[in-house]
C-alpha cells in the first residue's frame, strides 16, 4: 500500500485495495514491516532476560511468524520454538517463511491462545505481541500465558499504548481518526492502552525482576508504519460504520486526507508507544 501511495494512486485506487482484516498481500506486508520495526528491540530484551541455548519457547498469537526467528537464534539448535495462532492462513505464511530462513528448531501449531491445550509449566519463555490489548477480551490470555511458564521461567509481553500517537505538522482530522479507532477497539472489548498496565498486572501476579521499556519511533514519509493510523481506520471500516462512529464517506475522506498528509516530505509521525514488559514467574 505504501508503494502504491508513493506512485500517486487516486482515492478509488486506495479504497478498492483489499486491506488488512482479510489476509491479503498488503496485510502480510504490513505485519512483516511491523515486526521488522521492532526487531532490534525484541532482540535486546531477549538478551537482557537471558534466554539460553536449549530453552523451549512459545510465541502466542504469532501471526505470520512473530519473533520465532529471534527465539530460534537465541535458543540454538538444541532449543525449541513454538509459534501458535488461531489463523491457519497466517500459520501457512509463517511456516513458509521459517522454512525459507532455515529455522530448524521452529514449528507452528494452530490453537486458541485463551486455551492452548499445551502442557502447563512446559516452557522456559512465553511471548505475546499486540495480543492482550488488541484481541477482544485479550487480557484473559494473560493468566493462561503465566500458567504455561515453568517456575523461574520468563514471560515477555509487548503491547501498545496509543496515548502519545501524533503527527507534525498537526492535521485537523488526526484526532478524529485516532479517537474513532480507539472507540472501535473499546466497543470490541479491546484495550489499546494496555501497555502501561502490564507492570501492575505482573506485580499483582507475583512476578519478580520485572523489566519495563517503552519503545517509540519517529517516522518520515515512506518509512514502515508511517501510514499506520489511516490504514488501521480503513481496515476497521465496516465495524466503524456499523457502530455509527463515522459515515462511510466521512471515513473515506479522513483516510484520504491523512494518507496525503503523511506522504508529504515535511511530515513526521510518531505512532503508538510499544511497551515491552518481561518478568520472571
Amino acid at each position: 500500500m505504501q508503494g502504491k501511495i508513493a506512485e500517486g494512486l487516486n482515492k478509488e485506487d486506495i479504497m478498492n485495495d483489499a486491506y488488512p482484516l482479510a489476509m491479503s498481500t498488503d496485510e502480510i506486508d504490513r505485519l512483516r514491516m511491523q515486526s521488522d520495526l521492532f526487531r532490534r528491540n525484541a532482540d535486546s530484551m531477549l538478551t537482557e532476560v537471558g534466554v539460553q541455548p536449549g530453552w523451549r519457547c512459545l510465541d502466542l498469537c504469532c501471526g505470520i511468524g512473530g519473533i520465532t526467528d529471534l527465539l530460534s537464534l537465541h535458543t540454538g539448535p538444541d532449543g525449541e520454538c513454538v509459534g501458535l495462532d488461531v489463523d491457519k492462513t497466517k500459520l501457512d505464511v509463517a511456516s513458509k517463511w521459517a522454512e525459507s530462513l532455515g529455522l530448524k528448531n521452529v514449528h507452528f501449531v494452530q490453537g486458541d491462545a485463551f486455551e492452548t491445550g499445551l502442557e502447563p509449566q512446559s516452557f522456559d519463555l512465553v511471548h505475546t505481541r499486540f495480543a492482550l490489548g488488541i484481541v477482544p477480551n485479550g487480557t484473559k490470555i494473560f493468566d493462561h500465558a503465566l500458567g504455561l511458564v515453568r517456575p523461574g521461567g520468563v514471560v515477555f509481553f509487548e503491547e501498545c499504548d496509543v496515548d502519545a500517537y501524533s503527527c507534525f505538522p498537526e492535521h485537523p482530522l488526526w484526532n478524529l481518526a485516532l479517537e474513532t479507532v480507539v472507540s472501535c477497539f473499546h466497543h470490541l472489548g479491546s484495550d489499546p492502552m494496555l501497555g502501561r498496565k502490564l507492570y501492575t498486572m505482573l506485580h499483582r501476579a507475583g512476578a519478580t525482576n520485572i523489566r519495563v521499556r517503552p519503545v517509540r519511533y519517529a517516522l518520515r514519509s515512506g518509512e514502515p508504519m508511517t501510514y499506520h493510523l489511516p490504514l488501521t481506520l480503513f481496515a476497521m471500516r465496516d465495524t466503524v460504520v456499523s457502530l455509527g462512529l463515522m459515515k462511510p464517506e466521512q471515513l473515506d475522506k479522513t483516510v484520504e486526507a491523512l494518507m496525503k498528509h503523511l506522504s508529504a516530505p515535511a511530515t513526521l509521525s510518531m505512532p503508538f508507544t510499544m511497551v515491552q514488559t518481561a518478568a520472571v514467574i
